[in-house]
């Protein structure tokens, strides 16, 4: 089979920023060749060595844009109260309902923690995904996109076609890649066939081997967990 024809994967680990564990975890896999993109959170977890090690490494480099609190018990591994999805659904509704994280004011936090990153990594990053996919939300995708343009980053996670998995996440995502679509694809910015998680598919192997020919997958990964991280070391 020919490269054309067969199904492209882009590996994309997650969260590098949200703990010394999962920048060590990371760095591990990207020595290993393991990783072709690495998510980065803006927060004080982020060490100079790692840093430039990272900067060195020639994987690609996006910004995990975050609504977190730079203060927060949740960089120092208490993430507790961010547990149950219902919940987390709710209060993200009503703080934008409230005002409080209108789309303008989630922009505004957007664009400072992509500064921060120019000013930590010397340039632009090389894509845009967002942590619990927030930037999914229409409103907020809206703000993505004007992001990406302003700062030149050429590419925005998303996927243009919906997944089959049986999974809330998956489901709520392809309702939102719906409604995006349209606007995307005017912004010309470049993304993946098919957006996955690890979490939703463990066993990596067998969903490859079912994708189509010719697609792009993006499979996002958490190595912070250890499960995530044995089955990226195994495959």
């Amino acid at each position: 089979m020919s490269p054309e024809e067969k199904a492209k994967i882009i590996i994309s680990a997650d969260d590098f920023g949200i703990s010394s564990v999962a920048n060590a975890n990371i760095l591990s896999l990207v020595r290993k060749g393991k990783i072709d993109r690495v998510s980065v959170m803006i927060s004080e977890n982020l060490d100079d060595d790692d840093v430039t090690e990272l900067k060195k490494s020639g994987v690609k480099i996006d910004i995990h844009l975050h609504l977190v609190k730079y203060d927060s018990d949740f960089w120092k591994g208490n993430r507790h109260l961010y547990e149950g999805a219902a919940k987390r659904l709710i209060l993200f509704l009503l703080n934008y309902i409230s005002g409080r994280r209108s789309a303008d004011k989630v922009e505004l936090q957007w664009a400072i923690q992509i500064e921060k990153f120019r000013e930590l990594f010397g340039r632009s990053p090389d894509g845009i995904g967002s942590h619990e996919y927030i930037h999914f939300f229409p409103p907020y995708m809206k703000a993505v996109l004007k992001l990406a343009k302003k700062y030149e980053i050429p590419f925005v996670r998303m996927g243009t076609r919906s997944t089959n998995h049986q999974n809330n996440v998956a489901r709520i995502l392809n309702w939102q890649r719906a409604e995006n679509l349209r606007l995307f694809q005017i912004s010309n910015l470049k993304t993946t066939d098919f957006l996955v998680s690890l979490d939703w598919s463990p066993d990596l192997v067998g969903y490859i081997r079912t994708l189509p020919v010719g697609t792009i997958t993006e499979i996002v990964c958490h190595p912070e967990r250890e499960e995530e991280l044995e089955i990226l070391l195994k495959n």
